[in-house]
């Protein structure tokens, strides 16, 4: 793949990822499947089972990415493995079914971090867009629900452009719909494999969002988005 040059000039335009950079995703997952077995099994789950449904949820989701599983598919064998890790034996329709009441527990379950409405606003000079992995009508939804949707104005959901990161074409084609010359964009995200690394390939400036200080990357990190506006300021 070519690599898109282009002169130092700044930056105009800022790519973000949506889970567990804007979305506070591995709560809202917990919450949302620790209230279902409560619900229909009255079951309270335990750290150790709600961190192997983290787990399977990526190890499943990772599937559906590559193309091997249909979204409803890679539910079900979610819900498959869990029931059977937390004792129950359920059958294929039952697990469709949970996974449908989990999908709606889910969306109830939305939240953003703190720091994102405030780096919102002091962003408000500079172009926004999302870039993200996912079904692109439950990606929208989650903008929808947290009230930040109308601030990216470019949208790009890997169920509609057909790759998935880190495959760099979804940000190339990010580039292309930006109008903008590579080396004014920027991509903030939580994964180093997934967000950093394809966008250092093709010479976006990238972001990773670390708010535990856990990563001990030597890639540009920050602990909170309202950090972006003294960075871009200097990329200036």
């Amino acid at each position: 793949m070519q690599k898109i040059s282009a002169d130092e000039t700044g930056v105009k335009m800022i790519f973000f990822d949506i889970d567990n950079t804007l979305i506070d995703y591995d709560a809202s997952e917990k919450n949302a499947v620790t209230e279902l077995f409560k619900e229909k099994y009255d079951i309270s789950l335990n750290d150790e089972q709600v961190q192997y449904w983290h787990t399977i949820s990526k190890k499943y989701f990772d599937k559906y990415l590559q193309g091997e599983l249909t979204f409803q598919e890679q539910g079900k064998k979610r819900f498959c493995e869990m029931t059977d890790f937390c004792g129950r034996n359920t059958e294929e329709n039952e697990n469709e079914l949970l996974f449908c009441d989990y999908q709606f527990l889910l969306e109830k379950s939305w939240a953003l971090f703190g720091d994102v409405n405030d780096a919102i606003k002091l962003l408000k000079n500079f172009r926004l867009g999302i870039i993200s992995n996912g079904k692109s009508k439950q990606q929208k939804t989650k903008l929808l629900c947290t009230n930040i949707d109308d601030y990216f104005e470019i949208q790009l959901f890997s169920e509609d452009i057909g790759k998935a990161k880190p495959c760099e074409d979804i940000f190339l084609e990010a580039v292309r719909k930006s109008g903008e010359k590579i080396n004014d964009i920027i991509y903030v995200g939580d994964n180093v494999i997934t967000d950093i690394v394809p966008c250092e390939k093709i010479g976006i400036k990238s972001v990773l969002i670390d708010r535990k200080g856990e990563s001990d990357s030597c890639h540009t990190t920050i602990n909170n988005l309202c950090e972006l506006e003294k960075l871009v300021k200097k990329w200036r």
